[in-house]
């Protein structure tokens, strides 16, 4: 187990050692986890380039502030993109491949507990599913090009690395098997595959550091999660979601890990030597765990390519099913939503009001 005061000691050695030039990109550091490591980053490094991917820069504005006056001689830039969009994570992708010539890190932390059930996307997906697993090869596999050109590249997955258990082979996809456990079950499974996939066949990336790591429990203290509806879901199932979801609130907060030290540990997946080339599996600790007999047997069975195969055509499928589609979008789709809810609404009450000749009707 690496304690913390060792971890904190060598994250401040590598802030003496004066990096400078690294360019890194954050998926999901607009809170939570991502935001504390991305925090604790900006302060050990020099005149570096961080981009970082999010839904709203309005209401990410206070945060950006705080990073760049903790780092002054940083350029902190903030791309607006809906992560669980696979074609909004192309275009932010263009972006970077655009402006630069290399990218030495990657960090990817979107997403939380779906307590208020399956919610899909305009794409297809499954929001959940999509930020926790589709997303996030995704980026790396667009960024490969630039993570090659570095000379440390390295890639951070925070979800549940070390955990992998069986899943549903015949509903990879869980287009028909959703559920809670079943997407953890399957996004931990698939990104450390994805990850052997990437590491071993990828053209350049054997010089590429691949970590999916857990943090264990750490206590936020922000929301991850809409709380379960009672119209929607039904008192009893909205009971039973209601209890979990304080229950393992509570279990956070008790026992989670601090946001500070949960900041400082992913920190140091991204800076230590410990971690070389090729694809790895982490603990809360920090530490090298082998493979769970799971992922083991998955491997053997030839089942690295096969859910690259099948993480291929989902996003083939997203593409071809929505498109981009933009917080404007979104807002404009609403605006025309209520537009045409006062006009039915109006159009009801004078069909029926007393005055209406109701016989032309008939």
């Amino acid at each position: 187990m690496t304690n913390t005061p060792s971890i904190t000691f060598s994250n401040q050695q590598f802030a003496h050692e004066k990096h400078e030039g690294l360019v890194c990109v954050f998926m999901g550091a607009t809170s939570g986890i991502g935001l504390a490591t991305l925090g604790r980053l900006v302060t050990i490094v020099r005149s570096s380039t961080f981009y970082v991917l999010g839904r709203n820069p309005e209401r990410y504005a206070t945060e950006l502030g705080d990073l760049r006056k903790m780092a002054p001689t940083c350029s902190i830039i903030f791309i607006e993109a809906q992560v669980a969009l696979i074609s909004s994570v192309d275009t932010a992708c263009d972006h970077i491949k655009s402006s630069e010539g290399k990218v030495d890190i990657v960090c990817m932390s979107p997403g939380g507990m779906p307590f208020q059930g399956a919610v899909y996307t305009a794409e297809g997906l499954e929001t959940s599913f999509a930020v926790s697993y589709y997303s996030r090869p995704r980026l790396v596999s667009n960024l490969l090009p630039l993570l090659c050109r570095s000379p440390s590249p390295r890639v951070l997955s925070i979800l549940n690395g070390t955990k992998e258990k069986r899943i549903r082979e015949d509903d990879v996809g869980l287009q028909n098997s959703w559920s809670i456990i079943s997407l953890v079950n399957h996004s931990t499974l698939l990104t450390s595959l994805a990850f052997d996939h990437l590491a071993a066949t990828a053209p350049g990336a054997r010089e590429i550091t691949f970590i999916h790591a857990t943090p264990g429990f750490v206590n936020t203290g922000t929301a991850r999660t809409r709380y379960p509806s009672r119209q929607k879901d039904g008192w009893l199932k909205w009971l039973l979601l209601t209890i979990c979801q304080n229950v393992s609130g509570c279990i956070i907060v008790y026992f989670g890990m601090s946001i500070k030290e949960a900041g400082e540990r992913q920190a140091y997946y991204l800076t230590c030597d410990q971690y070389t080339s090729g694809s790895w599996r982490t603990n809360k600790h920090n530490d090298l765990q082998p493979d769970s007999a799971a992922l083991k047997d998955y491997k053997q069975r030839g089942w690295a390519e096969k859910a690259w195969e099948h993480t291929l055509v989902a996003w083939d499928r997203a593409l071809a099913t929505g498109g981009a589609v933009t917080r404007r979008d979104i807002l404009l789709r609403q605006k025309l939503y209520f537009v045409l809810f006062v006009l039915a609404n109006d159009l009801v009450h004078f069909l029926f009001s007393p005055v209406f000749p109701l016989q032309f009707l008939v």
